[in-house]
């Protein structure tokens, strides 16, 4: 399994990843918490774990092939779920 990973700072992170997963759970199987909630993709799986300061984002795609995907996918679906930020997502992709 591969991984790419993102840290987003914000203060709104709880309320983002609430929405992500509300979004995501019409057609997808989402597991949602309070801290840490996972999105099951068709390319692989999103971890999302937030703080007072922030949220980190751990996609897991068994493909090293669907990093552009997956990272397009959280990235742009995060963009328009923020709307009280302008969040900045810096990849880092391990193999």
């Amino acid at each position: 399994m591969t991984e790419t990973n993102a840290i987003v700072e914000t203060k709104h992170g709880v309320a983002y990843m609430k929405r992500l997963c509300k979004h995501f759970s019409h057609k997808l199987e989402v597991e949602i918490g309070d801290s840490v909630s996972t999105i099951h993709f068709p390319f692989g799986e999103c971890t999302i774990t937030v703080s007072s300061t922030g949220m980190a984002f751990r996609v897991q795609v068994p493909d090293p092939a669907e990093f552009d995907r997956a990272e397009r996918v959280v990235g742009d679906h995060l963009m328009r779920m923020a709307n009280k930020d302008e969040p900045v997502l810096n990849w880092i992709r391990t193999t």
